[in-house]
């Protein structure tokens, strides 16, 4: 199993000793998930936490109308759960499926909560990304209420601009709230402003 990737993420926020490391070693577990294969249905509880080593994993709900909206995304190097259902363990509001065939290291809720034991480094740095996710939502939601969709695109693709080679229009649309026809409306419109420079 290799770690490398996950610790070069933990030392953006903590720094661990080797002795450490050799704890989170022994206790993380890597998986591999087919495209199409789900992490979380909804319904379920969402019983670990997952890292992503390779590949390409998201997490949507559909609403009663039959329509589907997408809550994250997750390629290398990020985190991906039902947050809610894992912290409370509670039944998801969301499934977590993979787009591609993915690799990825997971923590069991009841490992994590070792981990915290043993090395509370690790405890701080799930607070401070978990800060950071939060103000993440926070800023989507702002944009979401007081933003046009040409300009919340505009941010998206200023901000997340590698996920739109990895995921697939209709995908974009639904994470902005809009259709895939009205997204590509807006693409063209900003291409033809920006060739009429």
């Amino acid at each position: 199993m290799n770690l490398e990737l996950l610790f070069e993420n933990f030392s953006k926020h903590i720094q661990l000793t080797e002795a450490e490391k050799a704890i989170v070693a022994a206790l993380a577990v890597e998986r591999k998930v087919k495209k199409g294969q789900f992490l979380v249905h909804v319904g379920a509880i969402c019983r670990s936490t997952h890292f992503v080593t390779k590949g390409a994993i998201y997490s949507y709900f559909t609403d009663l109308a039959g329509d589907s909206h997408i809550v994250q995304f997750a390629v290398e190097d990020w985190w991906i759960s039902e947050m809610k259902s894992f912290f409370m363990q509670v039944p998801a509001r969301f499934n977590v499926q993979a787009l591609e065939d993915s690799t990825i290291i997971e923590f069991p809720f009841e490992t994590l909560e070792r981990l915290y034991a043993q090395v509370p480094k690790i405890e701080r740095y799930f607070r401070i990304i978990t800060i950071n996710g939060f103000i993440t939502f926070q800023d989507r939601i702002v944009q979401n209420m007081s933003m046009t969709v040409e300009e919340r695109y505009l941010a998206f693709h200023q901000k997340y601009s590698k996920l739109e080679l990895r995921f697939p229009q209709k995908m974009i649309a639904e994470y902005l709230g809009v259709s895939a026809e009205f997204l590509s409306k807006v693409k063209k419109r900003l291409a033809e402003k920006e060739m009429g420079k």
